[in-house]
């Protein structure tokens, strides 16, 4: 008896209570199937559409590729953009100029399409042994980033021209996240070369090279920015955690473990909000963490593989695609679809 009065009154001290828990604040609102490969998506503020890039099954070079258009509010697919014979992955808009900017990284070039119009453009670049990942926009400079780790390598393309008018050199590195910071002038990106995971930083207007950050976690992947506090989120997919750095000094503020084997991949960053997103692709599911206290505060299963994740600034809802499973893998309920998370 007196065991039992002193765990109802632990419990009662420590606020807990059985069959009690948190109720979720997001949930999944919408799911989309897409044919094709998905890979990367991003929203258009202005049109309150969202851009899906994957090529078609089988990475065929003979087929016709497609960017796919959905509707934001409801992910209906009301159209598509041919981007002809070029494979489709990576993708990034520039908001002021309306255009798309595509990455095709077995082709070594990008399509910038504009909108508008419907024109596209397509930029090559002369080293064949190109791969490219990420794609950034500098919507201040009308400037377009492209992480290249096949040719160690940042392209730096001219929004006005759509040319290719330089190369951030990055010898013996392996480039893969890849992010700007307008307002200070600065373009990140990570190396995975080394067990020190560092993340690079350049001149937005010289070119040349600004600093070197150690995260200290293997293989670093995609960067967010919080440009009003500086801070750089980067996520660590082998070592399972988002390393925290200050934009500044490089020193690292934070590592918020994921959990085991949860593989982080994509970021976004909610500055109205001061939330970031993590697609956890092992995990398959997408983890809210409290970017003041830096605790996980939600884990909202996708039963897909999360890759990519983009949010609309205004209602801050998230989309995110869901790979379908990889070589030998088995494939997963939600495979190739986009999901729309919003909060309850």
């Amino acid at each position: 008896m007196i065991k039992i009065l002193f765990n109802a009154a632990l419990l009662a001290t420590f606020g807990f209570s059985y069959g009690q828990e948190t109720a979720p604040a997001y949930h999944v609102s919408g799911v989309q199937h897409v044919n094709a490969e998905v890979y990367q998506l991003v929203y258009n503020p202005t049109s309150k559409l969202v851009y899906v890039a994957g090529p078609k099954a089988g990475f065929n070079r003979e087929a016709e590729n497609f960017i796919y258009v959905l509707d934001g509010a409801t992910l209906a697919v009301v159209d598509s953009i041919s981007v002809g014979k070029s494979l489709p992955f990576g993708i990034a808009l520039n908001n002021q100029t309306q255009v798309l900017y595509v990455g095709h990284s077995l082709q070594q070039s990008v399509s910038a399409i504009d909108l508008n119009t419907g024109r596209r453009q397509l930029i090559k670049s002369d080293r064949e042994k190109a791969k490219i990942r990420e794609i950034v926009v500098d919507e201040t400079r009308n400037r377009v980033y492209v992480s290249d780790h096949g040719v160690p390598s940042i392209w730096v393309i001219d929004g006005a021209s759509n040319a290719i008018t330089n190369y951030l050199e990055c010898p013996e590195g392996y480039i893969l996240g890849l992010n700007t910071d307008p307002e200070r002038g600065t373009v990140y990106t990570t190396d995975g070369s080394t067990m020190e995971g560092n993340i690079l930083a350049f001149d937005a207007d010289t070119h040349g090279p600004k600093g070197k950050f150690k995260t200290w976690s293997y293989c670093p992947l995609n960067i967010a920015i919080d440009q009003r506090r500086n801070r750089l989120f980067v996520s660590q997919s082998n070592d399972n955690n988002i390393t925290v750095v200050d934009g500044d000094t490089g020193e690292i503020i934070n590592k918020v473990y994921m959990g085991y084997d949860t593989s982080p991949i994509g970021l976004v960053y909610d500055a109205e909000r001061d939330v970031l997103f993590t697609a956890n692709r092992n995990k398959k599911e997408v983890a809210v963490v409290d970017a003041k206290t830096y605790a996980v505060t939600e884990r909202i299963a996708t039963n897909g593989l999360p890759n990519t994740l983009s949010a609309d600034p205004a209602t801050g809802a998230v989309y995110v695609t869901n790979k379908q499973a990889g070589r030998g893998g088995e494939k997963v309920p939600n495979g190739n679809t986009v999901q729309k998370i919003e909060k309850r």
